[in-house]
């Protein structure tokens, strides 16, 4: 077997009102081995998926981090493309406040989703094999209930904050891992209100954490120019749709 780099890509990088070239914050992480997982469920992740040369039946598992539109409204069209088009099934994680609004979701817009996925609850502090990627969840200090994820694949180490305002459980999930993906709405603090966190709470708390790689994700509008910070090590990257980082 070829073994590939493993890597990330941003299927979509914006939030729920921001610029709809951005999409809706999702993620895949591949393994050197080509498993998949994928991270939230925006809208139009399937065609995103499918541009980026993967199908539903390559992902081992969906997490969803709380049921805002934002990150789950592309779920129901990923079940029906498993159930109707590539006949297979899936496997979704969600927090275990959110599983009776999931299965709600995919009712209300129609879809017949028995024996196709398998929607897991988790809780904070849970830990677990999805394949071969060891999840681990925390809760994150936003406006409702919602996961932050640290996932551990082939020695490397990856978290995804969701959305957050600055939280300890996001710094402590966070500690020494290769890379932290977080989210950022730009540089005003009228942010924490809303339960997200500006770019510079994101930039301190992967110094906190003592990540050496940040990757922003879930602009509020618009991508925010980066100003220039003293980083103390770290490395800075805006995410854009549809990019690739090789780890």
């Amino acid at each position: 077997m070829k073994y590939l780099p493993l890597k990330l890509i941003f299927l979509g990088v914006g939030g729920w009102i921001s610029d709809p070239r951005l999409g809706h914050t999702s993620i895949l992480i591949i393994s050197s081995k080509g498993k998949v997982l994928l991270l939230d469920a925006g809208e139009s992740v399937a065609r995103a998926l499918y541009e980026h040369g993967f199908r539903v039946k390559d992902l081992e598992a969906v997490v969803l981090t709380h049921m805002h539109g934002d990150h789950v409204l592309g779920f129901p069209t990923l079940v029906m493309i498993a159930k109707n088009y590539e006949k297979t099934t899936l496997k979704a994680y969600i927090h275990r406040d959110h599983v009776e609004n999931v299965k709600t979701l995919l009712r209300t817009v129609g879809v017949d989703y028995e024996n196709i996925v398998s929607i897991n609850s988790v809780k904070p502090g849970d830990s677990l094999y999805a394949g071969e990627f060891k999840l681990e969840f925390r809760e994150s200090c936003h406006v409702q209930s919602t996961l932050a994820v640290r996932v551990e694949v082939e020695g490397f180490c990856i978290v995804y904050s969701s959305d957050t305002a600055p939280c300890n459980s996001v710094v402590e999930l966070a500690k020494n891992c290769n890379i932290l993906i977080h989210e950022a709405s730009g540089y005003d603090p009228w942010a924490h209100v809303y339960g997200h966190s500006t770019v510079e709470d994101a930039i301190r708390v992967a110094i906190e954490a003592g990540v050496k790689k940040l990757i922003l994700v879930h602009y509020y509008l618009e991508k925010p120019p980066l100003r220039a910070h003293i980083l103390l090590g770290v490395d800075v990257y805006l995410a854009h749709p549809g990019e690739v980082i090789t780890i």
